[in-house]
């Protein structure tokens, strides 16, 4: 009996099924340890057994790679040498064959490359640092750009939907024509108030609406279809309880107020948005061609986009591929399905293409996914009598583990089953196993968690079981549970994914860079912060005390880098030197040169920088070790990526910086393996197609296991959405988890995390039976990362080096305040920028805000002396940011934004700046404990019953300063403190004293242009409270005894904590 006979033997009746049928439409809907991996094959040799069919006549597609290379190889173990003439690929490596084959259609013939994630970036940040700053993708906070990620993101979902920018445009303006249509009829079908009696009259009269008529060459669903259809879930949902949450939901979802109006804001700004991607995809293309690239979205859609325009490359391809096979059906996408669809749709299969889909709606974990199951319906749908298989029979795991997966899958409100009533997806085992095999672990703690579960793991490690892993949604828990398996002496395997960014060594390579592109453009003020950042690293090995006295010298006139030439200390002027050399050097070398000397890798005849001893020292397969290699050879392939587009240093590190400051993460992925027989740790999509005997699933949080918030949403009928912002995505994802386990899993939470707050376990796993386990703390190893700090020397060294600081030093709000921020700054910030006063950047936004106060300086000494014009505002904002060294990229679009603002809020500028008010005055004064305190007000109006203290901000506008967005609350407590400081300085002022003190933040950056401000009066509690907060603070400063502020949350909880205590005397 041959292989084949022999496999075909041992197939159920449904896989038999699906292997014997080789003609026409086949959708075969897979559930996990059902046999699907050998499916392919079998059918791809019964195929050529069947047919005169050559192999290369059989297309089999699926999702990556490894998995290409896998089904090849089974293939061959089944078929023989004959099976390397199937044609087995991914769709993005399909595409590339398609372009190599067709030069001339694509791109006029242009041979481009594809770009590497660097360029992409870079021309993604270069672009939107061009955009004026009121096109909505170029919102900025704090100096940072905070849509990069979602400009990215819609870009990838875009091409995955195989739209291209014009057809992107027209989908858009065709949905906000039909949005002035649909409006008001809309709000005029709206009854004012819902009830379950009138939810039919509701959906008769919304069903009612006017048809958009959408672009007939695109799969857009018209906008009143998509209401329609989402308005029949709520429905449905509201039925069954006989209430109306849903539909109430529903309502929100598409009706909202604005400015007093009922409207559909939502979905009008949400399309506005995605015009202006339009534009921008439109830019990007235009740039990545002109550079010589292409992206592997793209080739999607030029061969979507060619194949639609040339019938002849289209019947090749269809004459060649007479058979195609889909694997991982459920993980496609929309231009995926479609390229699959032309080349299976021979005109003589009369659309019954012999084309097979293999796949699981419920095991869904990597798609972009669309709001209807999109492909496995669209399939359904779009061939003549589509034979559909469902596998049932599970070969893997224990009853019970199915039924528990059962109860967890059941929770998604989307699955095939809800909509197809003649699919049954229930699994049945194949093979006995103990009743006992499921389990939810509850402890205290995480630590007591962790601790917990790796005994468990050494127990059935050490009785011979190493068929084990631990599964977790996010890589955080699975390095930080990590060190407790190798405590226990279990060897791990694991990939850990890391931000080479904030890598220590990456750390310190880049400050180099960043030190001698100061140098080299002569940008002494940035050159002197880097450099009080680089040196204090332990790898130039300089004193403690010598870092100290470094920082007292540069005090009052910083020239940090003339400090290192002229210092005693020969290391110090080795370092200068190079650093110099090294400048002049990067002019007329390679990029690559430079970046490699400033790693160690290559030297100078005097001088070698210690990034590689001393990163690399231990040349063992620590973790460690293997993660500073992987992330240097990262470095050095971007590096080799950037310089093939002839860039320079400087070049780099503006990109480097624009990565940082929109936290992008350039992932690093470092695979390590202590021992052998080891436990493998593995996030779930990483686990995805694996089984192991016994399964461990931690940090079963509602928090780790929820979709995530304020992602860019969609226009509603374009059906393309990022993977886990829907709670379905993280239901499949716990199913997949669950069901790779054949005997035994244990899914564990914990009750509070390290601040005692309570903690939600997952609804997710509401049916597994939960054990409480109350084991007592155990001293475990603990890995704390934390910001390198100036190094601290004795208290009485470090009183004697600062005490001539400390006797004049005079306490600001911006100085209390970074004393108190704990979430950003503390006490040792405080130390460090107030009292050591290291060098600090100048951020895009605070020069800003510099510039726009200079010019309302002038304005308002311009409206006192009754000579009001704008030309002179605008001449001294122009001057002022020339002044804040920033990038030319920054000051142009800040010149051009900074100019609007201030014409548009001086056209009336006696409505914020009242003649006879006072600009930037300075208050000082000595408290009765001595505690001196100064500030310097933006603006003091006066008149004969009280004070007006005005602060002006150009970042964005609070609505109040009672917030309960978490995110608000720091940026509401630091404006609030501002002016209450400001207004303690004013009634402590004798001219002042006797009058009702009043201040107000006027927000200059407010919507649409309008100026927006918040009052606020200090009661005498309010300044009595920030007086003692200001002794408190002022003792410590004056004894050089900074509070430890490690045991504090650093949130805003946290910051009103550590006020209470510095009141009470308790730190």
């Amino acid at each position: 009996m041959d292989k084949y006979q022999e496999s075909y033997n041992m197939l159920n009746d449904a896989q038999r099924e699906a292997v014997d049928t080789i003609e026409g439409p086949l959708l075969v809907l897979a559930g996990p340890g059902t046999g699907k991996t050998q499916l392919l094959s079998m059918r791809a040799a019964n195929i050529l057994k069947r047919t005169d069919v050559d192999p290369s006549n059989i297309l089999c597609l699926t999702f990556t790679n490894k998995a290409a290379i896998n089904m090849q190889e089974r293939m061959r173990k089944l078929i023989g040498p004959e099976a390397r003439g199937i044609v087995v690929r991914t769709f993005h490596s399909l595409a590339a064959d398609i372009m190599n084959r067709y030069p001339d259609y694509f791109w006029e013939g242009a041979r481009l490359s594809v770009a590497p994630d660097a360029v992409q970036d870079d021309i993604i940040m270069g672009i939107v640092a061009t955009l004026p700053h009121d096109n909505p993708l170029a919102k900025k906070f704090s100096g940072t750009f905070t849509g990069l990620k979602d400009i990215k993101t819609a870009l990838i979902i875009t091409k995955e939907a195989g739209l291209t920018p014009d057809e992107l445009e027209t989908a858009v303006r065709s949905n906000l024509e039909y949005l002035d249509i649909l409006e008001p009829k809309l709000l005029a079908a709206m009854p004012p108030r819902l009830s379950n009696k009138l939810l039919d009259q509701l959906q008769q009269s919304i069903e009612a609406l006017p048809s958009q008529e959408t672009p007939g060459s695109m799969a857009i669903m018209p906008l009143n279809e998509a209401l329609a259809a989402s308005l029949q879930i709520a429905i449905d949902a509201d039925r069954e309880t006989g209430k109306t949450t849903q539909t109430s939901k529903w309502k929100q979802r598409w009706i909202q107020p604005s400015d007093g109006q009922k409207s559909m804001e939502r979905e009008r700004n949400r399309n506005i948005w995605w015009l202006a991607l339009a534009d921008f995809y439109r830019k990007y293309r235009s740039v990545l061609h002109g550079r010589g690239y292409y992206d592997y979205a793209d080739m999607l859609v030029e061969v979507l986009a060619q194949l639609s325009q040339h019938p002849d490359m289209l019947a090749d391809l269809q004459e060649e591929f007479q058979y195609i096979m889909i694997d991982e059906f459920q993980d496609t996408n929309a231009a995926q399905f479609r390229l699959a669809d032309y080349i299976a749709d021979h005109p003589a299969n009369n659309n019954r293409p012999n084309l097979m889909a293999v796949g699981d709606d419920d095991q869904a974990i990597f798609a972009f996914q669309g709001a209807e199951l999109s492909n496995v319906i669209s399939f359904r749908e779009r061939y003549t009598d589509v034979k559909t298989i469902v596998l049932t029979q599970n070969y893997r795991s224990t009853q019970t583990i199915l039924d528990a997966s059962q109860s967890i899958i059941e929770l998604a409100q989307e699955r095939l089953v809800h909509r197809l009533p003649d699919v049954d997806k229930k699994l049945l085992a194949q093979k006995n196993g103990s009743t006992n095999t499921i389990r939810h672990l509850n402890y205290p703690t995480a630590e007591q968690q962790f601790v917990d579960i790796a005994k468990s793991i050494r127990e059935q490690w050490e009785a011979g079981n190493h068929d084990i892993a631990v599964l977790a949604s996010k890589h955080d828990s699975l390095i930080s549970f990590s060190n407790y398996l190798q405590e226990q002496g279990i060897p791990v395997i694991y990939e850990r994914q890391s931000n080479i960014l904030e890598q220590d060594v990456i750390v310190q390579v880049l400050l180099i860079a960043d030190c001698v592109a100061a140098i080299a453009r002569g940008d002494k003020k940035s050159l002197d912060v880097h450099l009080a950042q680089l040196i204090r690293h332990p790898m130039w090995n300089i004193g403690d005390k010598t870092l100290w006295q470094l920082a007292i010298d540069n005090y009052t006139n910083p020239d940090w880098l003339t400090s290192l030439f002229d210092h005693a200390d020969p290391k110090l002027q080795a370092i200068g030197h190079w650093l110099s050399a090294l400048a002049r050097r990067s002019s007329s070398q390679p990029l690559v040169q430079t970046i490699n000397e400033m790693i160690g890798l290559s030297q100078t005849d005097t001088f070698c920088s210690p990034v590689r001893d001393y990163f690399m020292k231990d040349k063992s397969t620590t973790p460690e070790y293997i993660e500073a290699l992987s992330g240097i050879t990262i470095l050095q392939a971007m590096t080799r990526e950037f310089a093939a587009t002839q860039a320079t240093l400087e070049d780099f590190v503006r990109f480097i910086e624009l990565n940082r400051t929109s936290k992008k993460v350039i992932a690093n992925t470092s695979w390590y393996q202590t021992g052998t027989d080891a436990v493998q740790l593995l996030t779930v999509h990483g686990a995805k197609g694996l089984e192991f005997d016994s399964v461990y699933v931690i940090d079963a949080l509602d928090t780790d296991w929820s979709p995530r918030a304020n992602s860019r949403k969609a226009p509603a009928n374009f059906g393309i959405q990022v993977y886990g912002e829907k709670p379905d995505d993280f239901v499949r994802l716990m199913y997949v988890a669950v069901t790779r386990a054949k005997r035994a899993i244990s899914v564990s939470s914990f009750e509070h995390d390290v601040q005692g707050k309570p903690l939600l376990v997952t609804p997710l796993i509401g049916n597994i039976p939960v054990h409480t386990v109350m084991s007592a703390p155990k001293n475990t190893l603990e890995i704390l990362e934390t910001k390198l700090r100036w190094p601290s020397l004795p208290a009485a060294e470090e009183y004697d080096l600062l005490a001539g600081r400390i006797e004049e030093f005079v306490l600001s709000p911006s100085a209390l305040l970074d004393f108190l921020d704990i979430t950003e700054a503390g006490p040792e910030a405080f130390k460090e920028r107030w009292l050591l006063k290291l060098p600090r950047e100048q951020s895009a936004a605070g020069g800003y805000g510099n510039a726009i106060h200079g010019a309302l300086q002038t304005a308002q000494r311009l409206m006192n002396e009754s000579q009001f014009t704008i030309d002179p505002v605008i001449d001294r904002f122009e001057a002022e940011l020339s002044r804040q060294f920033l990038a030319p990229n920054d000051t142009r679009r800040l010149a051009q934004r900074g100019e609007k603002l201030l014409r548009t809020v001086l056209k009336q500028p006696e409505a914020i700046l009242p003649k006879g008010a006072k600009s930037e005055l300075r208050l000082s004064l000595t408290l009765a404990g001595g505690e001196r305190i100064k500030g310097s007000l933006d603006q003091l109006y006066e008149d004969t019953m009280a004070v007006r203290i005005t602060d002006y901000k150009t970042g964005a506008p609070l609505r109040s300063f009672e917030t309960r967005n978490v995110q608000l609350q720091r940026k509401a407590w630091k404006h609030k403190t501002q002016l209450a400081f400001y207004a303690l300085l004013a009634k402590n002022t004798p001219k002042y004293a006797q009058k009702r003190i009043e201040t107000q933040i006027l927000y200059l950056d407010g919507t649409d242009g309008k100026v927006s401000t918040i009052s606020y009066e200090p009661t005498k509690e309010d300044i009595q409270r920030l007086q003692k907060l200001i002794v408190a603070v002022w003792q410590h400063i004056q004894k050089l005894k900074l509070p430890d502020t490690s045991n504090y949350p650093k949130t805003h909880q946290g910051v009103v904590s550590f006020e209470e205590d510095l009141i009470n005397r308790k730190v």
